[in-house]
């Protein structure tokens, strides 16, 4: 297992990465994978004629709730004014760009038209994480308002046991993960402003998930319905790993029989994610072969090393996931996206939302304590 140290200076490194390539008004602003044709093609051509303008730089709200969440954690461990400044200006940027009626617009031109639901959440993210640290009414009040917005104009699809939240504000399948996003929300907003009315949508939420999760602990991708078929797998570990971590979250808000009845088959799970090397399975159906990609690496150490500080997993996976992602950094601090996709292409380039998560994951995974503290609302 990596020490602390060699876990901060990796972070540091990616900070001052990130902080020199992207920087954008407070923001961290740059090109993105995508979705789509771009997601499968496009990237590779690209990734292979850096030279060319590319002219695809986005600013994600997914992107700075993460950046304002790294930067409180770097500032809390050092003490250095600097991350206090970029966490602080980083908020006031998200709250400009939030629109009189509560959302933040998508940044992809091909889900303009769109609102969705995850860049709400983490705009509001970053927002509570500022305002836990210094309570300026605004900062709570923006993200009040989009919860307002969330269930209001996105709303919630019913279920046998419970309900799921929209994915977008045009309902498409019921999505676990936006689900399980939304509950650990609500529960900071609850925290933070002590709106009371927030608890049942979390507690209809969580029985939504808990009646979905898969006899093999797996939450899946899409649940069958009215909008869009079931779907069980997609990026299995990677997304069940963000799940895992939001519901650990959600349970020391406010602790609850329904998470706790989730969790210890979800650890069991993901230990089956890790590859010999240490890197994350790309999905359900490759194993122990096909792409890697070092922030699916990441999410997944920290979810494991959560199930392991919580006495759900005694084994060193969590150890070699993080290994592993120490071992693929590159010297100038960052991370490539993605090796072996179609067996022989990579993505070289650098995107600031995915690295944003790795930097968030790595200075989790420094064992201090400080990560979560940075996530009290």
């Amino acid at each position: 297992m990596p020490n602390s140290s060699a876990f901060f200076q990796s972070a540091e490194r990616l900070h001052a990465h990130l902080a020199s390539r992207f920087p954008a008004d407070g923001l961290l602003r740059g090109p993105d994978p995508g979705v789509r044709l771009n997601l499968r093609v496009w990237r590779f051509v690209k990734s292979a004629l850096p030279f060319l303008p590319w002219h695809d730089d986005y600013v994600f709200m997914q992107t700075q709730g993460y950046w304002i969440l790294a930067n409180w954690m770097l500032y809390e461990s050092t003490g250095d004014p600097r991350f206090r400044t970029l966490a602080e200006d980083a908020t006031n940027s998200v709250l400009r760009l939030q629109t009189p009626g509560g959302f933040w617009r998508y940044p992809l031109p091909e889900r303009r038209h769109l609102i969705a639901t995850v860049e709400g959440n983490w705009g509001s993210i970053g927002l509570l994480a500022s305002y836990a640290r210094d309570p300026r009414p605004e900062w709570l009040e923006g993200a009040q308002r989009w919860c307002r917005y969330l269930t209001g104009t996105i709303g919630f699809q019913p279920h046998s046991a419970g309900k799921a939240i929209n994915y977008f504000d045009r309902p498409r399948g019921k999505i676990p993960n936006n689900s399980v996003e939304a509950a650990w929300l609500f529960l900071r907003v609850w925290k933070a402003g002590g709106d009371e009315s927030l608890l049942a949508d979390v507690d209809a939420m969580l029985e939504f998930v808990a009646a979905t999760q898969l006899p093999n602990g797996e939450l899946p991708y899409i649940v069958d319905g009215p909008h869009e078929a079931g779907r069980d797998h997609y990026l299995c570990f990677q997304y069940n790993a963000f799940q895992f971590l939001k519901l650990a979250w959600s349970d020391r808000l406010r602790p609850s029989a329904t998470t706790r009845e989730i969790l210890p088959r979800l650890a069991r799970f993901l230990a089956q994610g890790v590859r010999t090397n240490g890197s994350s399975a790309e999905d359900c159906f490759h194993i122990t072969s096909g792409p890697e990609v070092d922030f699916y690496t990441a999410v997944l150490a920290a979810a494991l090393w959560e199930a392991r500080a919580l006495g759900l997993l005694e084994s060193d996976e969590p150890d070699r996931c993080y290994a592993r992602v120490l071992d693929r950094q590159r010297s100038d601090g960052s991370f490539a996206f993605s090796t072996g996709d179609w067996r022989f292409l990579s993505d070289k380039r650098s995107y600031p939302r995915q690295s944003a998560m790795t930097l968030f994951h790595l200075l989790y995974g420094c064992g201090s304590g400080n990560g979560f503290r940075a996530l009290d609302a």
